[in-house]
């Protein structure tokens, strides 16, 4: 017999669903032993408030010395009551209630089920294992144990975490928002607001500070990931007052930086006596303004005894 191309097409696709209907059982029973471990996780949990609950409905023998005369107190049946009955057919109804949540999928969350919202160069797919809610029952599951692991991630600001009937997580999150960048053994990262230091990441917000430190000097000793607070505020200052966006680093001179408009290059020290640095600078403008084109640095770094020499300069 000739098969023809559009026979071809129906054998390929007949083999593409018995391929789906194997990996369909599969996963089906893959979730169901999630679900099985997660119920055991879930009765433990139960088995106390079970317990007391059984111990409060019935009287167990008890044991009692009267001087010195042995008593056994026998569990009696004093008759049916309307609330007993009631008790009973509540407990019934919760176990009923219980087993149909158990058995169901459609009360219990996976990956399809969790929503991430606020994101632009996070992905949901790094995010959704921090949430830890997979093939967890939507009635076992509390918003904030989920947005205390979702600030685990370090790119997460803040979370915000609501669940919905039957089974929906949703996840609101909110990015962190770097303040600078610091350009350091060839590689570049945010800063944040704290001093601590992440790998750039696509699709992010570019701050307009930056910070050039070709040995990661720059760092808090002892950590390689921060940098020091009091130099980024000394930063910051000097882009407002200065308008530049470009600073440098090294541990002999500080901050250092190209006085606009000039061939004067800088050296501005630590953080410290940013004031006083700051009067400095302002009564050597007059020596500065005579000369503009003249190459020079200016070194600030003790305030109190400023001083000019000839380049080049050490950046």
């Amino acid at each position: 017999m000739k098969l023809g191309s559009s026979g071809r097409r129906t054998y390929e696709t007949r083999s593409a669903a018995a391929g789906r209907a194997v990996s369909q059982p599969q996963a089906r029973k893959r979730r169901r032993a999630q679900r099985t471990q997660r119920f055991a996780q879930q009765w433990d949990a139960m088995a106390g408030a079970v317990t007391g609950a059984v111990e409060g409905w019935v009287r167990w023998p008890r044991v009692q010395w009267p001087g010195w005369k042995l008593r056994l107190e026998l569990p009696g049946f004093s008759g049916f009551r309307l609330a007993k009955i009631i008790s009973l057919a509540l407990l019934i109804g919760v176990v009923t209630l219980f087993a149909w949540f158990f058995d169901d999928d459609s009360f219990f969350v996976y990956r399809e089920n969790v929503d991430f919202g606020g994101t632009t160069f996070l992905d949901a797919q790094e995010l959704y294992p921090l949430t830890d809610v997979e093939a967890w029952s939507i009635l076992w599951l509390e918003p904030s144990l989920i947005r205390q692991q979702v600030l685990k991630h370090p790119y997460v600001a803040d979370a915000s975490v609501s669940i919905h009937w039957p089974a929906q997580v949703r996840v609101a999150i909110a990015e962190i928002t770097p303040i600078a960048i610091w350009s350091t053994e060839g590689a570049e990262y945010w800063v944040l607001a704290d001093g601590r230091a992440l790998p750039v990441r696509a699709g992010g917000v570019t701050p307009t500070l930056r910070l050039v430190d070709p040995q990661r000097e720059a760092r808090v000793p002892g950590r390689s990931d921060r940098i020091s607070p009091e130099l980024l505020a000394a930063a910051f200052h000097l882009q407002e007052k200065l308008g530049l966006d470009e600073f440098w680093f090294n541990s002999s001179t500080g901050l250092n930086f190209s006085l606009p408009a000039t061939n004067t290059w800088v050296y501005w020290g630590d953080g410290s006596e940013f004031e006083a640095k700051q009067l400095a600078l302002n009564a050597a403008k007059s020596e500065i303004e005579r000369n503009p084109d003249e190459a020079r640095t200016l070194s600030l770094i003790a305030p109190n005894r400023p001083y000019f020499r000839e380049y080049p300069a050490q950046r």
